[in-house]
């Protein structure tokens, strides 16, 4: 029985050293790495002893690190309440034990060859003398193997495995911590301390295997083996038919593919999470406790696991698909991606202006007064986007859907939004139930332009207290804009029909002769995208579609981009309708404006030339009048400032199925003529 038990002990141990021989973890002076023993040939004495072990475990037989690490926190383990590591134990059985063990190398404070016995003798306070160390023997800082005592920066290590976590929104949706198989897919290991499951170092690691970066997954290069590591525990949703788990298009940075393809081309799809990630050495850029990101923010997603974006599949100047140049400042308008960094968190949408929640992290949120920001993640989720745009792929305009709706698409799949509570019209929401993932385009626009990231308007309407950086123009409140109960509203949230319901009718719906394609189909009962209106200034093939930036103002697109000026600076007018000269007004890539009924253009003298402002809101999302009239009596910007006058004549209108002198009243206009009133009565007045 004895020679039986010893022979298997033998056997396991010629197995595990012929794992080990040709790796890195082979120490002595025999070792294929740089790191290695002057003199000494034993290979499994630097970490095992077979009779007078210390602690740890099997056999352990060198000097445990006494070091007191900075462990991993995120804003996310924060908000989500999910444990936070616990400190690297030097006592057997609590959290962290097996990772010390790895630390007393990696982490650069003891020695590496500080061990208790060689060959039946104590060293005492000598050390097997080593090769390319530092002068007292520790692990140079200067090599990628090295980890050191800030674990702030590493994948979390003696952290429970623990699923069932996760964060109601107030939609009633959840946000887990995406752990979803009660125990990784083998061979990834968890180590069970008081009935608890924790991952260690050796979760993913295997010192004995042979295997490029010692991964217990062996699937192919590097790349795939990282990859497959990742998702045997994080198993995101949507993750499968993701592009980023499906794109082939390669790398051609030499170092990427070197490291990871071992010499041959790496795709996008064969590294998988490690385009955005990476486990260790993760650099230290603020806020703390990021993702373990790559770069900072949104150069990851420019750059992916390349030096230069021109040598990534990715987003960057030169990638595969470049939207790092239509950001500004590259280009006039757009979105702050680049301009306004080190302010994105994970789940600040929870914490706007009306939100009754505390934040257990006390960091940003989505509030313009501190944490203004706009990031690639806030419109985008990198585990759940997939390819496909808004449009049919086959639509050669490139401006607008081939089958209006407000859904979101597969690019916009997986984002968080916001759904506000709609009040009485032209009033700011002050509830808004927050959505794990937003189903309507709009919920995410809306996060950022609205009053929970703008505040309270200062009119007591639907300005705010911003002003855009770009335009200098104030920043309005879309969520009050675009209310369904208001008297007139493109129709982003629902259809024209069903805001008729709500609010009741104040004007004839338009016909289908006075839209264009594809709007002139089942009239009324479409939704639109704010996309439909808002992108790049070449979305016809050119630039990758949304609104990431463009050359034109308020990132207007379409055949026609100009609203409410001409090229030339001067307002268009109903001059210019009835004269067929409106080529580059923004309305006409929707409104056939030869169809309107106009009844001033059909008089001379001043009432031939009414600008279209003075009649309607110079933010034409919604108003609180019919037709999106606006009155006198309301502020910048929907009362557009020309050369230093506004331009808002009106102060009453109704609507009338026939034409009257009764429609309109606007004293400011001389009263009288044919549409206009001195007697308000009737009118449907505001506010």
């Amino acid at each position: 029985m004895f020679f039986r038990v010893f022979l298997i002990l033998l056997t396991a141990a010629a197995v595990s050293n012929a794992g080990i021989v040709n790796t890195k973890h082979n120490l002595s002076v025999t070792g294929p790495g740089s790191i290695k023993a002057v003199s000494e040939t034993e290979i499994c004495v630097f970490c095992h002893i077979p009779h007078h072990e210390r602690e740890g475990t099997p056999l352990w037989n060198r000097k445990m690190p006494t070091s007191v690490y900075n462990l991993y926190d995120s804003e996310f383990i924060s908000r989500i309440n999910y444990p936070t590591p616990q400190q690297p134990s030097e006592i057997e059985g609590q959290p962290g034990i097996v990772s010390r063990q790895c630390l007393s190398c990696h982490d650069g404070t003891v020695a590496i060859g500080a061990v208790y016995i060689v060959r039946g003798t104590e060293l005492g306070n000598s050390v097997i003398q080593m090769q390319n160390v530092n002068p007292d023997g520790t692990l140079p800082s200067t090599l990628r193997t090295f980890i050191g005592t800030d674990l702030s920066v590493h994948h979390p290590v003696a952290i429970e495995y623990n699923p069932t976590i996760q964060k109601t929104f107030g939609d009633g949706s959840v946000k887990t911590v995406e752990l979803v198989n009660p125990h990784p897919t083998p061979p990834i290991k968890l180590y069970t301390y008081g009935g608890k499951q924790y991952v260690e170092c050796t979760s993913c690691h295997d010192p004995h295997k042979q295997n490029k970066q010692f991964l217990r997954v062996d699937v192919g290069n590097l790349a795939q083996d990282f990859k497959q590591t990742c998702i045997s525990c994080h198993d995101k949703p949507g993750w499968t038919a993701s592009a980023h788990n499906t794109d082939t298009r390669t790398y051609t940075d030499t170092g990427v593919n070197q490291h990871y393809g071992e010499g041959s081309p790496v795709s996008v799809a064969d590294l998988g999470c490690g385009n955005c990630h990476k486990p260790h050495n993760v650099p230290p850029y603020p806020p703390s406790g990021k993702p373990l990101l790559r770069k900072p923010e949104e150069q990851t997603c420019f750059k992916g696991a390349a030096g230069q974006s021109n040598l990534a599949p990715c987003h960057g100047t030169g990638g595969a698909k470049d939207i790092e140049s239509l950001l500004p400042p590259d280009r006039p308008y757009g979105h702050p991606v680049k301009t306004i960094s080190d302010i994105h968190t994970i789940l600040d949408v929870l914490y706007g202006y009306t939100s009754t929640e505390t934040d257990p992290a006390g960091t940003y949120d989505i509030k313009f007064s501190g944490s203004k920001h706009a990031e690639c993640m806030d419109c985008h989720n990198p585990h759940k986007a997939s390819p496909g745009t808004h449009a049919d792929n086959t639509d050669p305009s490139g401006w607008y859907p081939q089958n209006p709706t407000n859904l979101v698409s597969n690019t916009l799949s997986g984002v968080y939004g916001i759904e506000p509570v709609w009040p009485g019209r032209w009033t700011q929401p002050s509830t808004f139930k927050t959505m794990a993932e937003a189903q309507k385009e709009y919920q995410i626009c809306m996060k950022c332009h609205s009053r929970w990231a703008l505040g309270d308007s200062t009119n007591g309407d639907c300005t705010t207290p911003n002003t855009s950086s770009q335009s200098n123009i104030v920043l309005t409140d879309q969520s009050c804009e675009f209310n369904p109960y208001n008297r007139s509203a493109h129709p982003v949230v629902m259809t024209t029909n069903e805001m008729l319901a709500l609010g009741g009718r104040y004007a004839d719906p338009l016909t289908p002769a006075q839209l264009l394609p594809p709007w002139n189909s089942n009239v009324g009962n479409q939704t639109m995208y704010c996309t439909d209106c808002h992108g790049a200034d070449a979305e016809d093939g050119v630039d990758p579609r949304g609104p990431h930036g463009s050359a034109n103002k308020f990132m207007l697109k379409g055949p026609n981009t100009n609203w409410p000026t001409k090229p030339d600076g001067t307002l268009y007018t109903t001059g210019d309708v009835k004269a067929g000269t409106t080529q580059g007004l923004f309305c006409t890539n929707c409104h056939d404006l030869t169809q309107a009924d106009v009844h001033m253009m059909t008089r001379p003298g001043p009432m031939y030339s009414i600008a279209c402002v003075e009649c309607h809101v110079a933010v034409p999302h919604g108003s609180p009048i019919s037709r999106l009239i606006g009155y006198e009596t309301m502020p910048e910007p929907y009362n557009y400032n020309y050369n230093g006058i506004l331009q808002l004549k009106m102060r009453g209108f109704k609507w009338n199925t026939i034409l009257s002198n009764r429609d309109a009243y606007a004293p400011s206009c001389g009263g009288g003529g044919m549409c206009h009133n001195t007697n308000a009565g009737g009118y449907d007045t505001y506010p």
